[in-house]
């Protein structure tokens, strides 16, 4: 088995711009706004091991609202690394995107979560559709100067937006994305919760446990009994696409963390219930370099455990205080647990 470090995530910045109504950081407990000092990125890229193929620039805040973010860029880039960034779009300029590509960025992505402006704003205060689309559009034409730069789109379903999903692939043609990335919303609260798109699935336990067949779907009507529950029944359960990939992210602080869910500390809801989701990291870089932290016996003890997954199945049962939190659980795991993770049941994903 592969246990090298393949792909890195590194948060620029926790800071925002926006305001969206359905985000994470709405909900956090006890975290600090603030961005990556200079020296804790150079520590980052002097010790990550050269198995890292893919540094990713994104996490809970907007990485081109960081200062240095196009160094940033610059210094992955020059060590041969594929160099992605993800980005709301309002702060990509004219000027911004040409620097971005000139330091040698492979991949932008882009998060919208309406197709058009009315639900746009409602989603995402203080942003413009428009004005990112502007934005897109002048990005398009410079990369056009370069030899495969990429543009990815990644949209947040829920109730307020579903129908658009039909409209999902014709918009992404017309605005020169070359991929799409849908998860579902992260419910943190009584609203969100409702605008869940697939609570019910996840607590039926439909999916599938290991690895499911890659299967090519012609399209189809939702509305037709039997098509959605099937399509869902290609879920893979309880299974860690950050672990299973190898995976790490660097919060803003320095701290490393080997997923998403875990990055921040903040409120989450599950079956109509609050449940906090401690922060957790195996080191920070300012002390130890990413390769020592990735290999330390704590690190990989925990990735081991991830890939067998025998934490218990919160999301299935009928609850108890274990489920209140990410500590423990029923199965006799210790922090983090991740037996209600909504990225492990396939619900909540990432580019």
């Amino acid at each position: 088995m592969n246990n090298e470090l393949n792909k890195l995530y590194i948060e620029p910045s926790s800071r925002c711009n926006l305001a969206c109504t359905m985000c994470f950081r709405n909900s956090w407990i006890d975290e600090e706004l603030g961005d990556m000092d200079r020296h804790i990125f150079d520590r980052i890229v002097d010790t990550m091991p050269k198995s890292v193929r893919t540094v990713f620039f994104g996490g809970m805040g907007e990485p081109l609202i960081h200062e240095d973010i196009v160094d940033m860029v610059r210094r992955s880039a020059s060590l041969g690394k594929r160099t992605e960034l993800l980005s709301n779009g309002m702060l990509l300029t004219h000027d911004k995107s040409k620097a971005l590509l000139d330091a040698g960025l492979n991949m932008l992505w882009i998060s919208l979560d309406s197709v058009n402006e009315v639900g746009y704003e409602t989603i995402r205060q203080n942003s413009s559709l428009s004005s990112v689309l502007q934005n897109i559009s002048d990005f398009n034409a410079q990369r056009a100067k370069y030899k495969d730069i990429k543009l990815g789109l990644t949209f947040v379903a829920m109730r307020r937006n579903v129908t658009q999903l039909g409209n999902l692939s014709k918009f992404a043609q017309n605005h020169g994305f070359d991929e799409v990335n849908v998860s579902n919303v992260l419910p943190t609260d009584e609203a969100s919760q409702s605008e869940s798109l697939a609570m019910r699935i996840v607590n039926l336990g439909l999916g599938t446990e290991g690895t499911p067949p890659k299967i090519s779907l012609p399209p189809m009507e939702a509305s037709i009994d039997g098509v959605s529950s099937s399509l869902a029944a290609l879920r893979q359960r309880r299974y860690c696409k950050f672990i299973g990939e190898n995976t790490a992210f660097v919060k803003h602080d320095g701290n490393v963390s080997p997923c998403m869910a875990l990055l921040h500390s903040g409120s989450t809801f599950l079956e109509g219930k609050k449940r906090t989701i401690y922060h957790h990291s195996f080191g920070n870089v300012g002390d130890m370099g990413i390769n020592e932290i990735w290999n330390s016996a704590e690190y990989a003890d925990f990735r081991e455990r991830v890939r067998v997954f025998e934490f218990s199945p919160c999301t299935q049962c009928g609850g108890c205080d274990y489920r209140d939190d990410n500590q423990a659980d029923c199965f006799g795991n210790v922090k983090p647990t991740c037996g209600a993770c909504l990225w492990s049941e396939g619900v909540l994903s990432c580019p």
